[in-house]
């Protein structure tokens, strides 16, 4: 499972991804010999809330209202609130992602008629959370694959694109970087566009978004 691989892994709660609060995230760490896991969890309590020795709940308690800021560090704890919305969605969870293999399957036949690649979100030995549906029409630039996005606003089929490369962000090219030295990152960018992939898109929605891919991209492949 995600979490399993590294020491320490990261999650997003934004309100665009599978499972969300809203905002937030959440951390979680492997077992790591000789390190007792509750001075790791102590110590991502006093990261996320500016250091401060005690949490709200401690400070209640009888003669407890005293406390220490022993680190100026951040203000990211996740609220109550929006943990009980996290609560609920485990529960919702799998059939969510059910819904989700629902559409990519029908996604992935489109792609493979059209002859467009597009991500591989299973096989024999994986399984992915379909976050994304990435396509890549080939043959095209980066141009065209503008004005496909714009033909398929127009017909109510907002896409996108994940992700434009960081050296063609202003904050990185300031540093010195260029896209020019990254031709691989440019080559996969170039004919990107991911589709709508959400649960809230009803059968019939996929459809539409299926007969006017298949429209717009066959004007150019």
């Amino acid at each position: 499972m995600a979490g399993e691989w590294a020491d320490f892994s990261s999650f997003s709660f934004h309100a665009v991804k599978n499972f969300t609060t809203a905002e937030g995230g959440a951390s979680t760490w492997k077992d790591i010999k000789g390190i007792d896991n509750e001075e790791i969890y102590k110590q991502f309590q006093l990261y996320s809330l500016h250091g401060q020795s005690k949490d709200a709940l401690a400070k209640t308690q009888l003669g407890a209202w005293e406390y220490d800021i022993i680190g100026s560090w951040y203000k990211c704890n996740m609220t109550d609130i929006m943990a009980a919305i996290g609560l609920r969605q485990l529960d919702r969870y799998p059939e969510m992602l059910e819904r989700r293999k629902k559409i990519v399957e029908r996604y992935d036949a489109m792609c493979d008629e059209l002859g467009v690649k597009h991500l591989v979100h299973s096989g024999e030995n994986f399984q992915s959370s379909k976050h994304l549906y990435l396509t890549r029409i080939p043959g095209i630039n980066d141009e065209t694959r503008r004005k496909i996005i714009i033909k398929l606003a127009e017909r109510g089929v907002n896409t996108n694109v994940h992700y434009k490369p960081l050296p063609m962000m202003t904050a990185y090219k300031v540093m010195g970087w260029d896209i020019k030295d990254f031709p691989n990152a440019y080559a996969y960018y170039e004919n990107l566009i991911t589709l709508p992939l959400h649960t809230k898109l009803s059968d019939e929605d996929v459809e539409y978004v299926i007969e006017n891919f298949r429209e717009v991209v066959e004007e150019y492949i």
